[in-house]
């Protein structure tokens, strides 16, 4: 996913991100601290940057991941969605973080890379979409279930890095996508 102009008032672009731009979401995952105590109870380590581009489930390749960087018109790295190709099934995909610099959030930004996203992944074939918050993640929540994903289990004391947690699985069908947005 590559996109010139995104966002509100189209400020903003992005571009899937590659080793050399480790340090640049080391310093997005230190800005945006607050987001890793709530998913985990805990601050971002120092190679948590170097880890996310290997996370993933033991069942998933490394080349299965992809790591979508949204960037300011200053091309600093502000925002990232994270999200694993044919997981947990063919035709599905899963977003495993969609993080925003705080001085980004409430902008709006949000809610636009979620939509070019969806539209991505249907036109790459995808049929399902997934992702899993804290269940005391009531921001996120809120945001997830007015992008119309539903909730679709819970499982509770979810080991979830520095704390147990009720952790609630979403998911969304993808809708149909247009000849028009393949071309566009």
């Amino acid at each position: 996913m590559q996109l010139k102009s995104l966002g509100p008032h189209s400020e903003y672009h992005t571009r899937l991100l590659q080793p050399p731009d480790i340090p640049a979401l080391q310093q997005l995952f230190e800005r945006a601290a607050d987001y890793f105590e709530v998913a985990t109870g805990v601050s971002p380590g120092k190679d948590e940057a170097k880890r996310a581009f290997v996370a993933g489930p033991p069942t998933s390749a490394v080349d299965d991941k992809r790591m979508i960087g949204v960037f300011d018109s200053r091309d600093e790295l502000v925002g990232i969605l994270d999200a694993l190709v044919g997981f947990p099934g063919e035709g599905e995909w899963t977003m495993g973080m969609l993080l925003l610099d705080p001085r980004q959030r409430g902008s709006g930004l949000g809610r636009v890379l979620l939509g070019e996203y969806e539209s991505w992944a249907a036109r790459c074939g995808a049929r399902k979409l997934h992702t899993a918050l804290v269940s005391h993640h009531a921001p996120g929540i809120r945001f997830l279930e007015a992008s119309g994903y539903a909730r679709q289990r819970e499982v509770e004391n979810y080991d979830a890095g520095g704390r147990r947690a009720t952790v609630i699985f979403f998911s969304k069908e993808t809708e149909q996508v247009t000849q028009a947005e393949l071309d566009g």
